[in-house]
């Protein structure tokens, strides 16, 4: 998110930290507000939060060696989504739900034939495992998270997989690959994978126009250390910004990335000047 978009990030986990009900600075209306807005989400947006889960847990059942049943995984997708808009505060439609939930298990039940994930246990993968992306990787004193989604082994090259359950282009962009590089940071550290950055490759397999792609790169020293060097840029800007004084912290001089993409699922659009999709709506009804 910090990326993405600065504004965004400082505004929901600096503003808004502890702010959520019964948090620590929930009686502050500023910051109650920051971490509602922050929490926010777009319908679509929880679709693919439902479809991110499902996909973990079909990955787990191939692990498992298990049979997948489509009937339990779409109940499971739709309960997923009920679940969703209801914390997020929204009304539950049977006919939306119905609607995300078709437009979610699309992306599911696909996934047999998705790159590399549909060969996981045929005969051209050796060995794998699935892996909690979620789980802190220490940088000095800093948690950062940079584990792959999974990892395979094919001969004597490790794949280390990222999983996107959207995507806007098959190519990640040159800030994109950078993020992907630091799994390479992880991988090299691990102690029970080989130290050389030659020995991985980096995959993004996510869902663009109605189907499962794959970008893929061997890994390299080049690659690594500017991952490297753009991850300790970033944890030196957060430890800066969380230093700052979150009561009196001026959102107007923080950098937004003001781009449909990034502003159509944030919760402060509507209230952000450089919000591209506020900026379009005004253009669209000046008078309101």
């Amino acid at each position: 998110m910090l990326n993405e978009c600065p504004r965004r990030y400082v505004h929901s986990n600096v503003v808004g930290r502890g702010g959520w009900p019964g948090g620590p600075r929930s009686q502050n209306p500023r910051v109650a507000r920051a971490w509602q807005l922050g929490n926010k989400r777009n319908q679509n947006d929880l679709m693919l939060r439902a479809v991110n889960d499902s996909v973990k847990e079909w990955i787990s059942i191939q692990y498992r060696g298990e049979e997948w049943s489509e009937a339990h995984a779409k109940n499971e997708m739709t309960a997923r989504i009920r679940n969703f808009l209801k914390e997020n505060g929204g009304e539950i439609d049977d006919e939306i739900v119905n609607k995300l939930t078709g437009e979610g298990f699309r992306r599911l039940s696909a996934l047999n034939r998705a790159p590399l994930l549909s060969q996981l246990n045929g005969n051209r993968v050796d060995e794998w495992m699935p892996l909690n992306r979620l789980e802190a990787h220490w940088v000095g004193n800093s948690r950062v998270y940079t584990v792959p989604d999974l990892i395979a082994r094919i001969g004597e090259k490790w794949h280390l997989v990222r999983l996107s359950s959207q995507m806007w282009r098959r190519v990640p962009s040159e800030i994109q690959q950078l993020e992907l590089g630091v799994m390479l940071n992880w991988a090299v550290e691990e102690p029970s994978l080989p130290n050389c950055v030659e020995k991985f490759v980096i995959h993004r397999i996510g869902w663009v126009n109605h189907r499962w792609l794959s970008w893929k790169q061997r890994g390299s020293n080049v690659w690594k250390d500017a991952s490297q060097v753009m991850l300790a840029h970033d944890i030196k800007e957060l430890q800066f910004i969380h230093m700052r004084n979150q009561e009196s912290v001026d959102l107007d001089k923080v950098a937004a990335n003001g781009t449909k993409n990034n502003c159509k699922n944030c919760g402060f659009r509507g209230e952000c000047p450089s919000s591209a999709i506020a900026n379009a709506n005004y253009k669209l009804n000046p008078k309101q």
